[in-house]
């Protein structure tokens, strides 16, 4: 029987182990591009020293197996700024932060014998009680794609361009590094359905919850993947998830 915690992680060595999973999904098992600290085996980087980490725990087994890494507006590091911006150009989004409590979700992921129901369930739980907590109007990150092929990238694109592309006023750019190229956006559609179908759970969550593409993919040299950029408007989520999670 498991008996599960989610909180904010409160000291060193809770963040510590948030880290140490971090790089067993990210680096282990996908063989994404991420940086060890040493021995550790911790994906770290100067932007976990601005964040809170929420975390999950199995106390049967005093183990971590899911976490999401909150960088708050209000408490951001103004030289650093949020860790989207290494990809794409978000001063429409930070220009929310004038009027609107806003929030950058990242760094998510769970141990790979706990990827069912419960603990993503807790984590939404936890983001639901952090966007409580300190009124969070806006919440958005970067989601990693699955592929990296042009043309399945630019069958995705297409497919969240037609269906949930934000208005001009949220649209975001992507950086001339970080620029996805070979993305074909006249590319034909023959089977959207499986191209839902195929997305990763994370993305398809969001899409339900009534998340908003805001720009063109972009490529992120630290998972050595390809990215899209993403917003919530608290206010627009579906009424039947609004009353199981908030």
């Amino acid at each position: 029987m498991f008996d599960f915690e989610v909180k904010i992680a409160q000291n060193k060595e809770e963040i510590r182990r948030a880290l140490r999973l971090r790089c067993e999904v990210f680096r282990i098992e996908m063989g994404g591009g991420l940086k060890q600290e040493g021995k550790a085996k911790l994906d770290s980087d100067i932007y976990d020293e601005s964040s809170d980490h929420l975390i999950v725990i199995d106390k049967t087994k005093d183990r971590i197996v899911g976490t999401y890494r909150l960088i708050l507006g209000s408490r951001v590091n103004k030289k650093l700024g949020f860790y989207s911006e290494k990809f794409f150009d978000i001063r429409n989004i930070k220009r929310l932060n004038n009027n609107h409590q806003i929030l950058e979700l990242g760094r998510s992921c769970i141990h790979k014998d706990y990827r069912y129901g419960p603990v993503i369930n807790l984590l939404w739980n936890g983001i639901a009680k952090y966007i409580q907590d300190y009124n969070v109007r806006y919440l958005f990150g970067s989601v990693r794609l699955l592929t990296s092929k042009p043309t399945e990238v630019s069958m995705i694109f297409k497919f969240l361009k037609e269906r949930f592309y934000a208005g001009p006023e949220f649209r975001v750019y992507t950086r001339p590094q970080t620029k996805f190229k070979g993305l074909n956006e006249n590319v034909k559609i023959e089977n959207p359905r499986k191209i839902f179908h195929d997305l990763p759970p994370l993305i398809k969550g969001y899409l339900r919850l009534g998340v908003l593409v805001c720009g063109l993919p972009a490529i992120n040299p630290d998972l050595d993947s390809v990215v899209i950029f993403v917003l919530l408007d608290t206010e627009k989520i579906p009424s039947a998830y609004k009353k199981h999670y908030l």
